[in-house]
């Protein structure tokens, strides 16, 4: 056996000379640097990633998004470097433009610590976005930290919690890589708590998400551009000498507005703002119908004498107890089943046995006939209820009838309700559904809602209608409003659909609205204090009326807002 001689390979002089300059460097230098070769690793690795052109999470999607989205996209990262403000109008999807930049920026390395902030009533509906559409895992925010059990979370908070010790300390105390706030209006006001907060956030990456940057004011629209690229518009005296009025102030209004076309081009620098009219998504329609039910001698017997109780019970009532007699007023507009377990409560043992009496509704009858109706169409129909007993009574009479439903409620476990939507989405051609569904559940291959009941709060109406009436629909929107006469619902719904058309509002355009009455407005409380206050239903009636002018004025002001915004930021 041979053992065989390796070669040295021979090196020509001429090659020797070219690396004798390198060979001496090397010897003579000293130790070679760590956090130097580090940073030369991480710089290779920068240099070899694709530009933002390149769709780098396309395949981690959920869904297919639109090319105006896609578009946003790319001019947030390679134009305005990940810092923008998001003004598209409401229905067309800013969530999903952030969550493109978010998961680009993250596919990259980039966004390994990242803060979502929003409203408390969409926390709900950014983790189902987040995770189901871009699957990134999330985790809440509460008190003075988060849960890291997910690998590199995104972490999501409520605005009214974050702006909060201990939590705000906790999200301040720390860097950020990039941070997303959606209603984003709500940070103009630089000393506001929420202001505050928004402004001792650190973070290389800041989308601010809102449809209406600029009110009444010039300052907003300052105020908002100068937190995500502070300097751009000068100072707050340079800006106003620019574009106000001759001896203008702080509270310079947009009618006053001078250099429309220079402040549009800056604007644009840092803002992405698209109309319903100017992009291929046009949202089908909303066939809203009110279908009022007439009582049974029963049911108009109970109700009567269970509100002239409640208007004389609450007029001395403590706060606690007057709660609590408004939402009785809410049940007893329900069901009597829903009604009953609270009288029985409040010490009203002959009502609830009156309420218990009433096996089945008129609702319910209307209900079943509009459903197999639709059934025999083979269209598959969402049933809203506010309440679990009459969600529960409404299971027994269709089990009853043989109409196959599925249920979805609170109570359920998240595994729970995502079987129960998996068999709407499947075979399952009905979904009885609490308010638990009107949060973060998309819906659209359903076109039909029925709502047995109708809440006092009208958002919660729009959140329900939010879960169809959405991008991604193919299908004009059927909803039909069982309201049983005589009864509040019957007076204030009268009051949302003359005054604001609220089943002709695009989703997010109430908010804009109700937020415009006054700074503290609550319209369900306001019905029920117009309520027990009225000497009679003449004057709730009258006080109705006045609230339905200030709703008026209030949509009156959010068209002209809108046209304020497309004037300061819209296209040319």
């Amino acid at each position: 056996m041979s053992v065989g001689v390796v070669e040295r390979p021979v090196v020509s002089d001429e090659v020797r000379a070219l690396y004798a300059p390198l060979l001496e460097r090397l010897v003579c230098s000293s130790e070679v640097d760590p956090r130097r070769s580090a940073l030369v690793d991480e710089a290779g690795e920068v240099w070899s990633r694709p530009g933002f052109d390149t769709v780098l999470s396309a395949s981690r999607l959920g869904f297919t998004p639109f090319d105006y989205q896609l578009a946003t996209m790319q001019t947030v990262l390679r134009r305005m470097r990940g810092r923008a403000i998001l003004a598209d109008e409401v229905g067309l999807g800013k969530t999903i433009e952030a969550g493109l930049v978010l998961s680009e920026l993250r596919m990259r390395g980039l966004a390994d610590r990242a803060l979502v902030i929003t409203p408390a009533g969409l926390v709900g509906q950014w983790r189902e976005e987040l995770e189901r559409k871009f699957a990134l895992p999330t985790t809440i925010a509460a008190r003075g930290g988060w849960e890291t059990r997910a690998d590199r979370p995104v972490v999501l908070a409520s605005l009214a919690a974050a702006r909060r010790d201990p939590l705000r300390s906790a999200v301040t105390d720390g860097r950020w890589e990039v941070v997303i706030i959606d209603e984003a209006h709500r940070l103009r006001n630089p000393a506001s708590a929420s202001g505050k907060l928004a402004r001792a956030l650190r973070t290389r990456y800041l989308l601010l998400l809102t449809a209406t940057p600029v009110e009444n004011r010039l300052q907003d629209l300052y105020e908002l551009i100068n937190l995500v690229a502070p300097g751009m518009l000068g100072t707050a005296a340079q800006f106003r000498r620019a574009h106000g009025s001759a001896g203008s102030g702080a509270d310079t209004g947009v009618e006053a507005l001078r250099n429309v076309a220079a402040l549009r081009a800056r604007t644009r620098q840092i803002m992405v703002r698209h109309r319903r009219s100017e992009v291929a998504v046009l949202l089908p329609q909303r066939l809203a119908e009110t279908v009022l039910v007439t009582p049974c001698d029963a049911e108009r017997s109970l109700y009567s004498e269970l509100t002239a109780r409640i208007r004389d019970e609450a007029r001395g009532a403590a706060p606690t107890q007057r709660l609590t007699l408004r939402s009785l007023a809410r049940l007893a507009g329900s069901s009597p089943a829903a009604a009953a377990p609270t009288l029985d409560k409040v010490g009203w043992h002959d009502l609830a046995e009156r309420a218990r009496a009433i096996e089945r509704p008129r609702k319910t009858d209307e209900l079943m006939s509009r459903l197999r109706a639709h059934i025999e169409r083979g269209e598959k129909v969402l049933v809203f209820t506010a309440f679990r007993h009459t969600l529960d009574a409404l299971a027994a009479a269709l089990a009853a009838s043989d109409v196959p439903a599925a249920c979805y409620h609170g109570s359920l476990s998240r595994r729970d309700k995502d079987a129960a939507v998996a068999a709407f989405a499947g075979d399952m051609p009905v979904l009885l559904s609490t308010e638990s569904a009107g949060e973060g559940r998309n819906l659209q291959f359903c076109h039909v809602m029925i709502n047995v009941d109708l809440p006092w709060n009208p958002m919660q109406i729009e959140q329900r209608l939010g879960r169809l009436h959405r991008v991604g629909q193919e299908h004009d929107v059927l909803l039909a409003n069982l309201v049983s006469r005589g009864t509040i619902e019957e007076r204030i719904l009268h009051v949302l659909e003359s005054k604001i058309n609220l089943f002709e509002l695009v989703v997010g355009e109430l908010d804009m609205i109700l937020g415009r009455v006054t700074d503290d407005f609550d319209f369900e409380s306001s019905v029920f204090t117009a309520y027990v206050t009225a000497a009679d239903d003449a004057a709730f009636a009258a006080s109705l009326r006045s609230l339905g002018a200030d709703l008026a004025r209030a949509r009156s002001d959010y068209l002209r807002t809108r046209g304020a915004v497309d004037q300061l930021v819209g296209e040319d």
